[in-house]
C-alpha cells in the first residue's frame, strides 16, 4: 500500500527572538488506516511496552482503602498532624478574631432578617463554625450565617406559619393553637421549622459528598447566580427598609410581594420614627466613610481592615442605653439575649419544607464553592470533601436550634485578605462567639434594630452593584443577558423564588436551543495543504467527494437539522428514491400483459414498461460518489441520534453514496459499538482522520 503524503509546515528553530522564528516546509509520509486499524496499533504498542495485563486487578471495598476513605473524610486530622505552629498560630488567630468581628453583628443582623431573633444568628454563627474545621478544607470559607440564605429561610418559614396575632386575637390569625401564643414561643416555633430546614439541607448535602456528586455546581452559570443574587439583594435591602424607617406595615406575601411592600411603605410614610430615620441616616454616613473610603483607599497600609461594624453595634448600644432611645424616642431595640447554648433537641421536619429546603441546598453548595474557588488560587480545595463539610455542618448545627449556614463574601474575603493559613482560623472566631453567647449578649439588649437593619443593607451593597455587569453581558453574550435580566425581572415583580424557576428554567432552554443553532457546513481543503476549513469556497478536494461537519451533539433536539442539512449541503437521497419509487408505479400500470398474465421481464429480471430507459442512478448523481461526517462534535449521541444516522448510511447506500465517519470522539465510538450503528456503517468506512478517509476510498489521491 502507497503511502499518504501529508503537506505540513515545521519550525526549523526553537528560539523566543524573532528573527530565528523560521519555518521550513516538510513533508510527512504515513500508511493511511482506518480507525480499527489505528486503534489495533494502539493495543499492541501499549502490550508491548506492559500497559495490559501486567498489573491485577485490586479490588474497592479493601480495609486498607475503607480506612483511607474514612480518613479523607476527616481533614482536621491532617491539618493537626502537619500544623507548624510558629508559621501558622499567629495567622489564623488574627485572622479569626478579625472575622469574629464580623460574625458578631452579621450574626445578629441576619437572625433577625431570618425573621427569627438575633440569638439564633449568633448559634448560627458558632455551631457550623466548629463543624467546618472538622471536615472543611478550605482556610479561607467562613461558614455561618448568609444574607440570601436567611432571606430564603424567612420565606420557608414564614410559609409555614403566620405572623402571630395580637393579644386580642385579630383577623391575621393562622390557626386557634399559634393565636394563644406569646412572641417568644411563637419564634421558638418559628425556630424549630428553620432547623428542619437545615436538617433536610445538611442530609442532601451530605449525601452528594458522600457519593462524589460535586460537579454539580458546573449547572449553574456565573450570570445566573449573579442575577439570582442580585435579586435576593433587592428582597433583602425591601426588607429592612420598613424597620431602619420605624415604618409599620402588615405582612405581605405571595406574587407581587415586592411592589406591594413598596407601596405599604409609602402609605405608611407618614408614620415613620424620627429617631429610628436619623439613626438609619448617622449609620449609613459611618459605614460607607469606612468602609468604602478608609478602608478600600488605605487597605494596602492596614494590618486588617478597621472593624465598623462591630464598633458601630458597641456604639450603638452605649448610646442607646445612655440616652435611652427606646423610651424618649420609641426606637425600637434587640431586646433581652438570654445568656447560654441551646440544649440539643430534634428539629421539626415537615414534608412541606422539603422541596423548598433542596434549593436551599443547592444555593448553598453553588455561593460557597464559587466563593472557595475564588480565594483558593491553589485549587487545593477539594469540592466534593467540601459538599461534606457543608451537609455536616448544616446537619450537625440543626439540633441547636440553627436556621441554614452558609459562606458570606465579606467574611471570606476578609480572611483571605489576612493570609488565613488552615481552618482551625474558625476555632479563634468559635470563642469569641461563645464568650458572647455565654457572657456577654445580655450587654447588648439595648442596640437599636435600626442598626443591624442598616448593617445588613450595607452588607449586599457590592451584590446590588452586579447591575454593572449588564453592559459586558450584552456585548460578549446576548444570551446570557437575558437570563440576567429575566431572572432579576421574575424575581422583583413576581417573587423571589420565582427568579429561580425562571432562571434555571430559560437557561436550560437556552442551552438546547444553542445546541440546535450549531453551525452546519461543508468543509473545504486549502490548496497544497492538509488543513480544513469549514469555507466552502476551498474545494482543494478529490473530485465526487464531500465533507461535512455540524458543531454540536448529535441528539433528539439536533438529529433531524443535522439530517437535513446534510442533505441539503451534499446530495438529498430521498428525492431520487421517491423518483424511483414513481417510475416503478408507472412501470407497472403501463407493464403489457401476456398470455399467462405474467410482466415481461428482462434476462436481468428488471421489469421493462417498454417506453421509459431504466434510472441510471450513477448518472443522475454523478457529482456525489462519497459523503464524509466529521463527528468531532458528537460528545454526546442519544437514540435519536444513533436512529438519525443509521438511516442517513442507508438512504445514501441505496443511491449509490458511501458514507464516511471521520473524527469520532470515544464516547461516540463506544454508543456505536453498543448499537446497531457500528454494524450499518462498517468498520472499515470509520477512520481516524480525512486524509485516511479519501486515501483508501479515492483512488490515485495525493493529499
Amino acid at each position: 500500500m502507497a503511502k499518504i503524503e501529508l503537506e505540513n509546515h515545521e519550525a526549523k528553530h526553537l528560539s523566543t527572538s524573532c528573527d530565528d522564528d523560521k519555518f521550513e516546509h516538510v513533508k510527512l509520509l504515513r500508511f493511511p488506516k482506518t480507525q480499527t486499524d489505528l486503534d489495533d496499533q494502539k493495543e499492541k504498542q501499549a502490550d508491548d511496552n506492559g500497559e495490559y495485563g501486567s498489573s491485577k486487578g485490586s479490588a474497592c471495598f479493601t480495609r486498607k482503602n475503607i480506612l483511607n476513605y474514612i480518613y479523607s473524610l476527616f481533614p482536621i486530622v491532617t491539618v493537626l498532624r502537619c500544623y507548624n505552629i510558629k508559621e501558622y498560630l499567629l495567622k489564623d488567630a488574627v485572622s479569626g478574631l478579625s472575622t469574629a468581628c464580623l460574625h458578631f453583628p452579621q450574626g445578629m443582623a441576619f437572625g433577625i432578617l431570618s425573621s427569627l431573633a438575633p440569638k439564633y444568628g449568633l448559634y448560627t454563627s458558632f455551631f457550623p463554625v466548629i463543624l467546618y474545621v472538622i471536615f472543611g478544607t478550605c482556610p479561607f470559607v467562613s461558614f455561618g450565617t448568609n444574607a440570601v440564605i436567611s432571606l430564603f429561610t424567612a420565606n420557608l418559614v414564614q410559609s409555614q406559619l403566620m405572623t402571630p396575632p395580637t393579644s386580642s386575637g385579630g383577623a391575621n390569625s393562622s390557626n386557634n393553637s399559634v393565636g394563644q401564643m406569646n412572641e417568644d414561643d411563637f419564634v421558638e416555633m418559628k425556630a424549630a421549622v428553620a432547623a428542619g430546614s437545615s436538617f433536610i439541607v445538611g442530609v442532601m448535602l451530605l449525601v452528594l459528598g458522600l457519593f462524589r456528586l460535586g460537579f454539580i455546581a458546573t449547572y449553574m452559570s456565573s450570570p445566573f447566580v449573579g442575577s439570582f443574587t442580585t435579586t435576593a439583594a433587592i428582597h433583602i435591602m425591601t426588607s429592612q427598609v420598613p424597620k431602619s424607617l420605624g415604618v409599620q406595615i402588615p405582612a405581605v406575601s405571595g406574587p407581587g410581594k415586592l411592589v406591594i411592600t413598596y407601596i405599604e411603605i409609602f402609605k405608611n410614610i407618614a408614620t415613620a420614627n424620627i429617631g429610628s430615620v436619623v439613626t438609619s441616616i448617622i449609620c449609613i454616613i459611618i459605614l460607607v466613610f469606612v468602609k468604602d473610603f478608609i478602608n478600600e483607599k488605605f487597605k494596602s497600609k492596614m494590618f486588617m481592615p478597621i472593624p465598623i461594624d462591630l464598633i458601630l453595634v458597641i456604639c450603638g448600644t452605649v448610646v442607646s442605653y445612655v440616652s435611652d432611645l427606646n423610651s424618649r424616642f420609641g426606637v425600637p431595640v434587640v431586646g433581652n439575649i438570654p445568656p447560654g447554648v441551646p440544649a440539643p433537641t430534634f428539629p421539626d421536619i415537615k414534608t412541606d419544607i422539603i422541596g423548598n429546603s433542596i434549593v436551599v441546598a443547592i444555593i448553598i453548595f453553588v455561593l460557597t464553592i464559587s466563593m472557595a474557588k475564588v480565594c483558593d488560587n491553589k485549587n487545593a480545595m477539594n469540592a466534593d470533601q467540601e459538599l461534606v463539610a457543608y451537609g455536616m455542618a448544616n446537619f450537625g448545627s440543626s439540633f441547636f436550634r440553627c436556621f441554614p449556614a452558609c459562606v458570606a463574601p465579606p467574611r471570606t474575603i476578609l480572611l483571605k485578605t489576612m493570609e488565613a493559613k488552615t481552618t482551625l482560623n474558625g476555632i479563634f472566631s468559635a470563642l469569641v462567639i461563645l464568650l458572647i453567647l455565654l457572657f456577654l449578649g445580655e450587654y447588648f439588649q439595648y442596640l437599636p434594630l435600626p442598626v443591624l437593619s442598616i448593617m445588613v443593607i450595607m452588607a449586599v451593597k457590592n451584590l446590588l452593584l452586579q447591575f454593572r455587569q449588564l453592559p459586558r453581558l450584552w456585548k460578549i453574550n446576548k444570551y446570557d443577558f437575558t437570563v440576567w435580566v429575566v431572572t432579576i425581572i421574575s424575581g422583583v415583580f413576581i417573587d423571589f423564588p420565582y427568579a429561580l424557576y425562571c432562571g434555571v428554567g430559560l437557561s436550560v432552554f437556552l442551552i438546547v436551543f444553542q445546541s440546535q443553532r450549531g453551525k452546519l457546513a461543508l468543509l473545504g481543503k486549502l490548496e497544497n495543504e492538509d488543513l480544513y476549513t469549514m469555507e466552502a469556497k476551498y474545494t482543494a478536494l478529490p473530485p465526487n467527494v464531500k465533507i461535512f461537519k455540524m458543531e454540536s451533539s448529535l441528539f433528539f433536539a439536533t438529529s433531524e437539522s443535522f439530517r437535513d442539512n446534510l442533505y441539503k449541503l451534499t446530495w438529498d437521497p430521498r428525492t431520487m428514491m421517491k423518483k424511483d419509487a414513481d417510475e416503478v408505479t408507472l412501470s407497472v400500470q403501463s407493464i403489457p400483459i401476456n398470455d399467462d398474465n405474467k410482466p415481461e421481464v428482462d434476462k436481468n429480471n428488471t421489469i421493462n414498461d417498454g417506453n421509459k430507459p431504466e434510472v441510471d442512478k450513477n448518472t443522475a448523481n454523478e457529482m456525489t460518489k462519497s459523503v464524509i461526517i466529521d463527528c468531532s462534535s458528537f460528545n454526546y449521541v442519544d437514540v435519536n441520534g444513533i436512529s438519525t444516522m443509521s438511516l442517513v448510511v442507508k438512504e445514501y447506500r441505496s443511491v449509490g453514496i458511501k458514507v464516511l465517519l471521520v473524527r469520532c470522539t470515544t464516547s461516540f465510538m463506544l454508543v456505536m459499538k453498543r448499537s446497531e450503528l457500528m454494524e450499518t456503517v462498517g468498520e472499515e468506512n470509520i477512520f481516524p482522520d480525512f486524509v485516511d478517509a479519501i486515501a483508501l476510498n479515492v483512488s490515485d489521491t495525493k493529499l
